[in-house]
């Protein structure tokens, strides 16, 4: 709970037990408690926002202020003792909602990226003249794709960027495509970053190197907000990609919205859907050197060292990120975070060039459990993933495990609820070791920095299973 809630909360809870076993109707206290109760009212509404994380402290406001006016000259209220229980229960109870939505379901507020950077951020809209659009049919006749750019920026330009402009479309989205409740990601909007819209590209002469960031199927390109916030501040251009049809919503600058298309969750289907995701990144990447796509984009694209490329991704967008990796020589280092690895087999070397998997606890456990079933009783796309992390095992490569973890462990969703976490999960310090570890892979396959950072990580760390190949 953010702080002014707890002190509204607290101080309705101090109103109810005075209007409700001392005093009701209109007194000079009564009045000047619920005066009090309706500027913190205001103050939550200004300064956080109204959402439903807090209707049981509307509904308390509101039954407060029926105890003063209604009936506002009867000011004694009853000494019987079962209306005294009845009234204490629920006063428990009010309190109880109170206080426990709003910790079941926290506004996300990321941590402070750690970079000497300010992080601007700027959505683009890309249109691919040289291949049609078939996933969305009948919608648009050529491959259209939006991107979101982080780069370090001017301090004290642009305006706070909002985590997510087409809010209401992305809650109804992740509602339809990852079973959360409607209502349960409605505050989504009130999230806070730290990245600013339209910021003014830092003047430097250094140049910084460039990331392509992939999402998972069904989710969207600003579903790492608290990692490509982190990157961008220590020195590196983010493009993250919003995969058109296949990402949770897209919402193009005419208004044009297309919504997450129904998959086929085969390993079939996986393979061959991929080769999209390699075209749409290779495109965009493409797009980016290009750098004349949008005269916006210009004064960023100036400050890209075009020698050093990466990208990373999580789930689907992790697999399309380790195939890029292999067959697109500008693709330097990757980082797989939980994907399984969809497309063509690894070649029998491996990558060959520095490659990072990032497990989460239960997918292991999950693809351990699958492998370990008969054939044909058993999940075929889980015991096909664990086969296929087993390959890429090979020198240069680094694999971990983070305990505690789950699949969206590695996504801002992570800190929606506890609910969704693993027991004993602490999402901050997950995040934190996320960064710390995507960071310091870029740092040294990228920027040539060998401050011996994953070495301090395994030893800080030893439950990971930090194990470079």
């Amino acid at each position: 709970m953010k702080t002014l809630e707890v002190i509204f909360t607290i101080v309705l809870i101090l109103s109810s037990i005075s209007l409700t076993f001392r005093q009701r109707g209109i007194t000079k206290i009564n009045i000047f408690m619920l005066v009090v109760n309706y500027i913190l009212l205001l103050a939550t509404i200004i300064s956080i926002g109204a959402n439903w994380r807090m209707i049981p402290a509307y509904i308390v406001s509101l039954l407060l202020t029926l105890q003063v006016f209604v009936k506002p000259k009867s000011t004694i209220v009853s000494k019987k003792l079962s209306i005294k229980i009845l009234k204490l229960v629920g006063i428990a109870v009010a309190a109880f909602g109170m206080f426990t939505l709003p910790k079941l379901f926290p506004i996300i507020s990321f941590p402070a990226p750690t970079g000497e950077y300010s992080v601007g951020t700027q959505a683009f809209h890309l249109l691919d003249k040289s291949r049609k659009e078939f996933v969305v049919p009948n919608h648009q006749v050529n491959r259209e794709l939006m991107i979101q750019v982080y780069y370090p920026a001017e301090k004290g330009t642009g305006q706070p960027s909002p985590y997510f402009e087409q809010i209401e479309a992305l809650t109804q989205q992740l509602a339809a495509t990852q079973g959360f409740p409607y209502i349960a990601t409605t505050h989504l909007g009130l999230t806070e970053n730290h990245s600013y819209q339209d910021a003014k590209p830092i003047k430097s002469n250094e140049k910084f190197p460039l990331l392509l960031f992939a999402h998972g199927m069904s989710l969207y390109s600003r579903q790492n907000t608290f990692q490509l916030e982190e990157l961008a501040s220590h020195g590196y251009v983010v493009v993250a990609l919003n995969f058109t049809g296949d990402a949770a919503t897209t919402v193009f600058p005419d208004g044009d919205r297309v919504d997450f298309t129904p998959i086929e969750n085969t390993i079939t289907f996986l393979n061959d859907r991929i080769k999209l995701w390699e075209q749409d990144a290779s495109f965009v990447l493409d797009e980016v050197i290009k750098g004349d796509f949008d005269k916006n984009f210009k004064t960023i694209a100036a400050l890209i060292d075009y020698d050093s490329i990466g990208m990373l991704g999580h789930s689907f967008g992790g697999a399309t990120s380790t195939q890029m990796l292999v067959k697109d020589g500008r693709i330097k280092a990757a980082i797989d975070m939980d994907g399984g690895l969809y497309g063509d087999p690894m070649p029998a070397n491996g990558p060959e060039k520095p490659f990072m998997l990032l497990n989460a606890e239960a997918s292991i456990n999950f693809m351990k459990e699958a492998y370990s079933q008969q054939p044909g009783n058993r999940d075929e796309l889980f015991a096909e993933s664990y086969l296929r992390n087993k390959t890429i095992e090979k020198p240069g490569v680094y694999t971990a495990i983070i305990p505690k973890t789950n699949h969206g462990s590695y996504t801002d969703l992570a800190a929606v609820s506890p609910i969704i976490n693993e027991s004993g999960a602490d999402v901050n310090a997950i995040f934190k070791l996320i960064n710390e570890l995507s960071l310091g892979f870029f740092n040294k396959n990228l920027k040539g920095i060998n401050d011996n950072k994953l070495e301090e990580i395994q030893k800080e760390h030893p439950e990971i299973n930090l194990t470079l190949h």
